[in-house]
């Protein structure tokens, strides 16, 4: 399956550890739409969402990501 544009973002910033579902996913949780968020503002909460996932685990991620139909 092909990444969105905000996944392939969000991987050229947390790198291939991540997926991108789940760091957009909790993103999401955060503001709903992404669309509205400065440069910085995205690569810092794509980086703080990534340690998120660290504490969560991927299991949990993964059903966030499914939340939000990613």
């Amino acid at each position: 399956m092909a990444h969105s544009l905000y996944q392939q973002r969000i991987t050229d910033i947390v790198g291939p550890k991540y997926d991108p579902r789940h760091v957009e996913a909790f993103m999401r949780v955060q503001y709903g739409t992404l669309d509205h968020l400065p440069p910085d503002v995205f690569m810092n909460d794509a980086r703080f969402c990534a340690l998120c996932i660290d504490e969560i685990g991927k299991e949990e991620a993964e059903k966030v990501a499914k939340s939000y139909g990613l």
